[in-house]
């Protein structure tokens, strides 16, 4: 009976690894972290633009949720090679040119 869910597990693929898991969510994680800090960024920005306490506040949190739910519906709605493909080319930019893999 071993011996047939070693045969199944291995068929399936076998077990997936907490590490693998873990990896797979690494670039959602700084995608989030990033886009959320420009996403406020862009907020304030927007806030100190408009005289007034309460409409400032206002202006803040909507273009703040706006900015957030724009990068969190290209994430969920762009399939996932062009996805990379985009992070890619930002990480590109942002990488010194003379470091490369060793």
């Amino acid at each position: 009976m071993g011996d047939r869910a070693k045969d199944v597990s291995a068929r399936a693929g076998g077990p997936r690894a907490p590490r693998t898991a873990l990896s797979s969510a690494a670039p959602l994680a700084l995608f989030s972290l990033t886009t959320g800090m420009f996403a406020v960024g862009v907020g304030a920005l927007a806030a100190l633009l408009v005289p007034g306490s309460l409409a400032r506040a206002l202006v803040w949190l909507v273009v703040t949720i706006a900015a957030a739910s724009c990068a969190g519906l290209w994430w969920g709605l762009t399939p996932v090679p062009e996805r990379l493909r985009a992070l890619d080319r930002a990480v590109a930019t942002v990488r010194p040119r003379g470091s490369g893999t060793r």
